[in-house]
């Protein structure tokens, strides 16, 4: 009887708590089919939220790409250390030219980078 009675309890409590989950994401206002691969609230969180929109987050993601993808292809011999670092200047100066009001910050960036580089085919 008593453990009758505590799986109701567990459930009712399952049931709160995911209605509670929803409840302040959509307070937040975050649709999470807008949110492209988790990257537009989690990594680029810098962003204004009229700037976090899917075409923009692209833009970020393909530049980011295209940089790795040259560092990767012009330094293959350097350290992994050296081409991080250049990656994250270039990429900076990469997102710069996208016109955003607000920085991306370094450490998000260095998070993209290496999301891009876990994406780039291993070059043997």
């Amino acid at each position: 009887m008593a453990q009758l009675i505590l799986e109701y309890v567990l459930i009712v409590i399952l049931v709160l708590g995911l209605s509670y989950l929803i409840y302040i994401v959509k307070e937040k206002g975050v649709r999470i089919e807008e949110d492209y691969y988790g990257v537009g609230y989690t990594i680029l969180d810098d962003l204004a939220a009229s700037e976090a929109t899917t075409e923009n987050i692209k833009n970020i993601l393909r530049a980011v790409g295209t940089v790795v993808q040259l560092v990767e292809c012009n330094y293959k011999d350097e350290t992994n250390g050296f081409k991080e670092k250049l990656a994250l200047e270039l990429s900076k100066d990469s997102i710069k030219k996208l016109g955003f009001r607000y920085n991306i910050n370094d450490e998000s960036i260095i998070q993209l980078i290496r999301l891009a580089t876990a994406f780039f085919p291993s070059i043997n």
